[in-house]
């Protein structure tokens, strides 16, 4: 393990910039220059995810280097805005560029696209009381789609200050809770069926809604970092006064209350089934660890808890992701790895048989999402 440190250390000496390098930086101008180049972008959730990370660095980039961004997003967004659409949760996902572009460049023409966006996503398929379907042929919640339709709605309102956009993701948030909350973990189960019928994706298992329940039997990590870094998100962008502000908060801290007590000591990673800690056929994944230590990060910044042990949770898991699950990309570049591959529902048994990966536009982002802002808050300049 020492030797793999210095390795790290050794490969970030290399690369050069204006500023002091770290991991997360690293990994940024990977994704960026190598990994996924902005005329490469396609209109997908996966790469809406690392798209999510850019528009927050551009927001916390010095005057210098918000162009970077900005120009990133740009190409992207013009490139893909033939075939932009909002006709699932996972078209709406790479619509919050259009959105940040309106904001930014003030741009009509971005507007009107992402408008058209909303306009799609309002005839998307949905349950009886209103809750947005994950799917075009089968009428299922899952956890994923808060992220999905979520960044989109919350930055269309943060880019216009329209009310209905953040109503909208408050319903939807609040309809998709309903059905899917654990209440004794506070985590949500991956998803819930509304059918009463058999049928499958492309990905998921047979039989996987409880015919009493008809919610998942597991709360997945990764489609639960997917609601703790929304609910972040959230409350990065709803004003201090807003009477939203409290609700969010206790959504928050339901899901992040009993997070150190799943962590893995060792690596400091939380599991693909967190719940399931102790399970020996359990094993450690690395996004959704990234995802849930940026969630307690926000309750920590929120006031929502003030524990050592949260804090401590924090440093475990950014120390852990360095250790463990980042690795050279050739002579100049980082990636991740521990990413569970794209993951349908089923049973206990489907997602520890999920493979796991190195790279990933969801890893790669979520990564640079909670490792800047871990680093920033710490005064980390180099590793």
């Amino acid at each position: 393990m020492k030797q793999k440190l210095i390795g790290l250390s050794a490969l970030l000496l290399l690369v050069t910039g204006s500023f002091a390098q770290t991991w997360a930086d690293t990994l940024d101008q990977y994704a960026r220059e190598k990994y996924l180049p902005a005329h490469q972008y396609q209109w997908l959730w996966t790469h809406a995810a690392l798209l999510s990370t850019f528009v927050q660095q551009y927001d916390a980039a010095s005057e210098e280097r918000k162009p970077i961004y900005l120009q990133y997003i740009k190409k992207a967004m013009d490139k893909n805005v033939t075939v932009a659409n909002g006709r699932t949760p996972n078209d709406v996902a790479s619509g919050l560029g259009l959105a940040f572009l309106y904001r930014v460049t003030k741009e009509e023409k971005y507007k009107a696209k992402a408008e058209k966006i909303y306009c799609d996503y309002l005839k998307t398929r949905r349950t009886a009381d209103g809750a947005v379907s994950h799917l075009l042929l089968f009428t299922e919640l899952w956890d994923d789609t808060i992220f999905m339709i979520g960044e989109f709605l919350l930055n269309m309102y943060r880019a216009t200050g329209d009310e209905k956009y953040l109503d909208e993701f408050m319903k939807q948030f609040r309809l998709h809770r309903e059905k899917l909350q654990n209440k004794a973990t506070g985590l949500w189960y991956h998803g819930w069926d509304s059918d009463q019928k058999t049928h499958c994706t492309f990905c998921s298992e047979m039989h996987w809604a409880d015919k009493t329940t008809r919610q998942s039997t597991e709360c997945w990590g990764r489609g639960n970092g997917w609601i703790m870094v929304t609910l972040s998100d959230a409350l990065d962008i709803v004003p201090q006064q807003h009477a939203y502000r409290k609700e969010l908060g206790s959504y928050l801290l339901e899901m992040v209350e009993h997070l150190p007590e799943w962590q893995d000591e060792k690596t400091g990673h939380w599991y693909q089934l967190p719940v399931h800690h102790t399970d020996p056929d359990n094993w450690i994944e690395s996004s959704a660890t990234a995802m849930f230590a940026y969630g307690i990060h926000t309750a920590l910044r929120e006031g929502l808890v003030s524990d050592a042990r949260f804090k401590q949770s924090v440093a475990r898991a950014y120390s852990g992701l360095r250790l463990y699950s980042v690795i050279p990309e050739g002579e100049r570049y980082l990636t991740p790895r521990n990413v569970c591959t794209g993951t349908c529902i089923g049973h206990k048994s489907y997602y520890y048989k999920r493979a796991s990966k190195k790279g990933s536009p969801y890893g790669i982002g979520m990564f640079i999402r909670f490792g800047k802002r871990y680093e920033t808050e710490q005064g980390i300049g180099k590793l």
